[in-house]
């Protein structure tokens, strides 16, 4: 049977755990030949074989994505390897290990959030984009969060770093219409996760309550939003930001 991604290849940033674990087993699930990058190793070379046991091509390489050197070399990696490249998604990022408003922030906590949370979209859209081009167009898919569109206390920066991942999101979107490049954010709320599934799980209760569908989002369900907008069935959605949230922004 005929995968919605079939011929595609793709890059998921961030792809050896969590909610781009999640996004890279769908496509993979779906036809598409998929590289996935993290800077830890031992973890994408497990997720790689574990991968490897279900899906035909499947790659992962190391890459700091703050590094302009570093994310050139991984895009001409994979273009290498695969021979085009139609799919980016941008996960990487970074959440806040304590909270704190803005003037509690030291600079290096600033820098250090927009590099992880914009710069590297940043960078790894830069050099996806001519690869784009030459294959005839693409998908550029942002992982956002509802962070972008609600004041949360003491979050000041993240809210402001997933606000700016979607001003990229629009701003591109226009710019690159004409190579039939699509660029879209998806905005989750709360996802379980193996890093994040100790500490909610003690507050499973109260957290499912903060949607009115009354539970936690899993990566898949990421995963499948993210297949929807890198198949052909999204060729005339650009420039948009999906709330997948269990209903969250609607209270």
């Amino acid at each position: 049977m005929k995968g919605r991604l079939d011929g595609k290849v793709a890059l998921v940033t961030g792809g050896s755990t969590g909610v781009g674990l999640g996004i890279a087993s769908v496509f993979a699930q779906e036809g598409a030949k998929v590289a996935i990058c993290s800077r830890t190793k031992d973890e994408l070379e497990k997720t790689v074989h574990e991968l490897s046991k279900k899906y035909d091509h499947i790659m992962g390489y190391t890459c700091d994505l703050t590094r302009n050197q570093e994310v050139e070399e991984l895009i001409q990696n994979v273009v290498g390897y695969f021979g085009k490249l139609d799919i980016l998604v941008n996960n990487v990022g970074k959440n806040p290990s304590r909270p704190s408003t803005i003037e509690d922030l030291t600079e290096i906590e600033w820098d250090e959030f927009f590099a992880a949370n914009v710069k590297s979209s940043w960078l790894a859209s830069k050099f996806a984009i001519p690869e784009m081009r030459k294959a005839g167009g693409g998908a550029i898919i942002m992982i956002s969060s509802i962070s972008a569109h609600r004041g949360q206390k003491n979050h000041g920066i993240y809210n402001c770093t997933k606000a700016a991942q979607e001003g990229l999101v629009k701003s591109m979107a226009v710019d690159f219409a004409e190579d039939k490049i699509r660029v879209n954010a998806i905005c989750p709320a709360w996802v379980m996760t193996d890093r994040t599934r100790g500490d909610r799980e003690k507050r499973i209760d109260e957290i499912s309550k903060l949607h009115p569908l009354n539970k936690l989002g899993k990566p898949e369900d990421i995963g499948w939003a993210a297949t929807y907008l890198a198949s052909d069935e999204a060729n005339w959605v650009t420039g948009a930001s999906f709330a997948i949230d269990g209903g969250y922004m609607a209270w």
